[in-house]
Formats: C-alpha cells, sequence, structure tokens
C-alpha cells in the first residue's frame, strides 16, 4: 500500500455542540449527535467550502433571544451558516447544496413537544428556500436520535441511529463563537497588540480574549498613557486598545497626541453608554479606526470573536490623519417631497462614520434624499446623527419608523434596528423595525440596498463605503440589475476595503472612486453630466 501524498490536505476532525456553528474551507469531518435537534449540512459543489450547524428550537417565541443563546434557534442559526457561507468571496448560492438531518419526535420531561422536531425541519427548509439554496437529501423524524459525520468538502453525510438521548444532552447549551473557521496549515504571523485600559480587571480580560486568537499577541498591556508611550517606544506594536477613560491624561488627550507623533491603528474601549457618545465620534474624527465594548465576563462567549475580528481588522486598517470638520452655514430645512429626485442609498461599517462626513460635507445643500446604514450601536446612531446635523448645510437625523424620504434630507438608520424603504401614496417612507440580523448586522446595508432595488429601480444610485464584511455587496448587485448607478471607495482610501472588494468582486459596481471623488461623482451622476 502506498504512502498517502505528503502535498494532501490533513483532514480536520471537529466535533459540534448544541447552539454551535463550524465552517471550512479545508476538508473537514464534523460529528455531533441530534435528537430533536436539526443540523443543516451546506457545501459547495466545487469542494471549496462547507458548513453545519446544531440547533434546538425552531424560533425563539419572544424574537428576542438572550445573546448567548441565539444560535440554539433555527430562525438565528441556519441563517448565520447560510449567510457566513455566502460572505465568502467567490461562493454563490447557486453553487451550494444542502442536506437536513435530525428532528426526530423525542419525548421526554421538560421538552416543548413531540412535534418540536418537525417545527425544526420546516424552519430549516423555509430559510434554505429563502436563499435558493437546493435541498439535495434529508434524513429527518423518526423516533430515534442520530449520530452523524460531515464531510464539509464533498459534502458526504454518514448517519448512525443512537438509543434513548436524555433530556440533559438535548438541551445543553454550548457557548460558542458566531462561527468557527477552519484555519489554513499555514498560520500568519501574528498581530501584536497592545492594551491601554486602567483596570487591571478589563486588561486580563482583554489579554484572555486576544489569547485564544491565533492570529492575535498581546504583546504588551499598559494602565496608563506614560506606560503606553514607554512600550511603543521599545517594542513593535501593530494595533493599540485604548481606554477613554483613564487618570493623569484620558484616551481622547492621549489619542490626539499620538495621532500627531506616531499615527498607529487604535481602537477605544467604551463602556457604550450615552455619556461616551460624543467622546467615541471624537476620537474617530482623530484617526481611531473602530471602538469596542468593554466586555463582562458573561458576555465573553459572544463577544470574544466579534472583539477580535475588529481588532484584526484595524491592525491592517489604512490610517488617515483626522480631520475636525467645522460647522457651516446652515440652509432653511427642507420638506419638499421627491419630485422625481434620485434616491441615493448609502451603506458603511467600519471607518464609515468619518467617510461619510466626508462625503456629505462636499455635496451642495440642494441634495437629493439620502438614506443611510452605517453600522453603529443605537446608543451612538443618534448621536452621530445629531453631530452631522449641526455640521451639514442640510437636514440630517436618526430615522424614524415612517419619516418620509425627501429632498434636502438625510436619513440614518438606528442602531440594532433595520432600516427599508417602503411606497405609498405620498412617495418614499422608512419602514424602522426590530427585524433579525442580516449579514450578522442590525442595521444592515443589504436590507435597505435590496428595498431600494425593489422600489426605486433604475432612479436611484448606490454607494458602498469603507467597511469589514460583505453586508451591502448582494443589494448592490440587486440595484444594479435594476438600472441603478452603483459606487464604491477605492481600497487606497479605505480604512477598511472589506465591503467595497466584495461589491466591485461581484460585479455590481459601475463607478471606483477616492473617497474625495465620491461627491463630485454623485453630482454628476445626478445632473447627467461625466465627472473628469
Amino acid at each position: 500500500m502506498g504512502s498517502a501524498d505528503p502535498r494532501a490536505p490533513k483532514q480536520l476532525y471537529i466535533s459540534l455542540g448544541i447552539g454551535e456553528i463550524v465552517i471550512s474551507d479545508q476538508p473537514a469531518v464534523v460529528s455531533t449527535v441530534l435528537g430533536s435537534c436539526i443540523s443543516v449540512c451546506i457545501y459547495s459543489i466545487h469542494g471549496t467550502i462547507g458548513g453545519i450547524n446544531h440547533f434546538v428550537l425552531p424560533k425563539d417565541p419572544m424574537a428576542k433571544a438572550a445573546a448567548a443563546d441565539y444560535l440554539r434557534y433555527g430562525n438565528t442559526s441556519t441563517r448565520t451558516l447560510i449567510e457566513t457561507i455566502l460572505e465568502t468571496p467567490g461562493v454563490l448560492a447557486r453553487d451550494l447544496r444542502a442536506k437536513i438531518i435530525g428532528g426526530a419526535s423525542i419525548r421526554g420531561p421538560g421538552l416543548v413537544s413531540g412535534e418540536i422536531g418537525e417545527h425544526n425541519q420546516n424552519m430549516a427548509k423555509k430559510l434554505l428556500s429563502e436563499f435558493g439554496i437546493k435541498i439535495v437529501a434529508s434524513d429527518v423524524g423518526g423516533r430515534q436520535g442520530r449520530k452523524i459525520f460531515f464531510y464539509t468538502a464533498s459534502g458526504k453525510l454518514r448517519v448512525s441511529p443512537v438509543g434513548e438521548i436524555s433530556e440533559k444532552a438535548i438541551l445543553k447549551i454550548a457557548p460558542t463563537p458566531l462561527a468557527s473557521k477552519a484555519l489554513p496549515e499555514k498560520k500568519p504571523k501574528r498581530k501584536r497588540v497592545l492594551i491601554v485600559d486602567d483596570s487591571k480587571t478589563v486588561r486580563e480580560m482583554l489579554k484572555l480574549v486576544f489569547g485564544q486568537d491565533p492570529e492575535l499577541e498581546v504583546a504588551a498591556m499598559a494602565a496608563s498613557a506614560r506606560e503606553a508611550d514607554a512600550i511603543l517606544k521599545s517594542q513593535a506594536i501593530d494595533v493599540m486598545t485604548l481606554d477613554i477613560h483613564m487618570p493623569e491624561m484620558d484616551g481622547i488627550a492621549y489619542l490626539t497626541k499620538l495621532m500627531s507623533t506616531r499615527p498607529m491603528p487604535v481602537v477605544m474601549l467604551t463602556a457604550l453608554s450615552m455619556e461616551d457618545g460624543g467622546e467615541v465620534l471624537r476620537a474617530l474624527e482623530l484617526g481611531a479606526v473602530d471602538y469596542i465594548q468593554k466586555p463582562r465576563m458573561a458576555e465573553l462567549p459572544l463577544l470574544a470573536p466579534q472583539i477580535c475580528e475588529k481588532i484584526k481588522a484595524a491592525a491592517s486598517a489604512h490610517i488617515r490623519a483626522g480631520r475636525i470638520s467645522e460647522s457651516r452655514t446652515r440652509a432653511v430645512k427642507c420638506t419638499q417631497r421627491t419630485s422625481g429626485r434620485p434616491l441615493v442609498a448609502i451603506g458603511a461599517s467600519t471607518g464609515g462614520t468619518q467617510a461619510l462626513q466626508e462625503v456629505l460635507l462636499q455635496l451642495s445643500p440642494d441634495i437629493p434624499p439620502i438614506v443611510i446604514v452605517q453600522h453603529i450601536p443605537p446608543v451612538f446612531s443618534k448621536a452621530y446623527a445629531d453631530r452631522l446635523n449641526s455640521i451639514c448645510p442640510f437636514e440630517v437625523k436618526e430615522a424614524a419608523d415612517g419619516d418620509q424620504v425627501l429632498a434636502g434630507r438625510v436619513l440614518i438608520a438606528p442602531g440594532a434596528m433595520q432600516m427599508r424603504i417602503v411606497q405609498d401614496g405620498y412617495g418614499f417612507r422608512v419602514k424602522v423595525e426590530d427585524g433579525p440580523p442580516v449579514n450578522r448586522h442590525k442595521p444592515s446595508v443589504d436590507v435597505l440596498f435590496d428595498s431600494v432595488a425593489k422600489l426605486a429601480k433604475g432612479k436611484a444610485i448606490g454607494i458602498i463605503l469603507t467597511g469589514m464584511g460583505a453586508d451591502g455587496a448582494r443589494g448592490m448587485k440587486a440595484m444594479k440589475e435594476q438600472g441603478c448607478q452603483t459606487i464604491a471607495q477605492d481600497e487606497k482610501s479605505s480604512v477598511v476595503f472589506g465591503m467595497p472588494r466584495e461589491a466591485i468582486q461581484l460585479g455590481a459596481v459601475d463607478h471606483i472612486c477616492d473617497l474625495s471623488d465620491i461627491a463630485k461623482k454623485l453630482e454628476s451622476l445626478l445632473s447627467g453630466t461625466k465627472s473628469r
């Protein structure tokens, strides 16, 4: 018998628990045990990626699952699995296949009903149909549990029946990251992190979080700006986390000094309270890449992957010198209806607060109706809208459900809410609602862009700015297919080129512009002329 090819990729073996998701772009075998629970197994016909989840209940009856439990519900677990796979460059829904397994009718003390398995099956089928993913096989129902082995590269599924499954085994919820993605065998160079916070508890907690990510390394920790300065003089640091509130010199004062003497990627630490809103926005104006919430220990299973994702994106970000914009002469707020003027829809994420400000301040006061989704928490979205309203020569407001979409008005989606446009006898309005996350975001750019594509068709312009991830790419493609003009920020001027890159690679973009040229390009499209 010949020896194995040493160039062949190593097979990964992963055990999946309830409330967990695994996605792998390498050959992997994922095993789990199912009772009334369901696993949705998704794989590419090209063998490039595969993923599987394990959920226990079809839907949160209150539609507001606790943060640590939301992957136990099929309506959020399956949607997260699908959307995360589709965020991978080059992966299209038409190339994916699905197998559904589980959903046995197992009764036991404390279980909701013997029919819970059937409800789980229906939820999985509904979401796969919504995304246009073909179901090629299913092994569902019955009165016995199953032990399964899913091969992510080929889609092969091995199933063995098991006997009685205890209630404890069925209802155990394992707190895990949003999605575990297999890492390539060759590990990338770790990004060196400097943690600056006067709280030892916070420093140790962040050290624990970063230490669990194979792409991050805690190079040093500092309790003050003075200690941070000394470390920066003696060590190479890729990214810094900086507390806003510190003794001697607070985070904002230190950031101001740092950006003038040694510009580098900085992520601000905040309690995400209303009191911090103005300071966080000030930090972003000064050049901070992003901000994260100080986590509590109980929140680590959910927040840790998101925090690490932000730190890694910041470490590779393009640092732009901050510019504080002064107030401009205000125009009279316009209350006219759109009168056939094109609608402008804009999406942004990391680095977007400053990018949006730069674009809006270059526009003339006579703007068309503009609707914006910026990934931002609810405690900051109103402060951000109010800030822009104070410096722009037109109305900028945090959108409220039912607000009219008017020329001379900019509506910004509230944090933790979804926003889309709807039409009535008077024109366009915004619908603001507490819908489920899309692409892991509330608000989601795709939700807004999809609604614009359906209603405004060719009478709209879509703009996608700097940001992490792929939110907005599919919605922008839908807008373009309906005859809308589309613009993406270029890589050089983007803080993080994730969202624009995904839209460009999807073929959704007509014009790629430096941030400083986007307003000019927009006005040329509105007037029907070509910009130089």
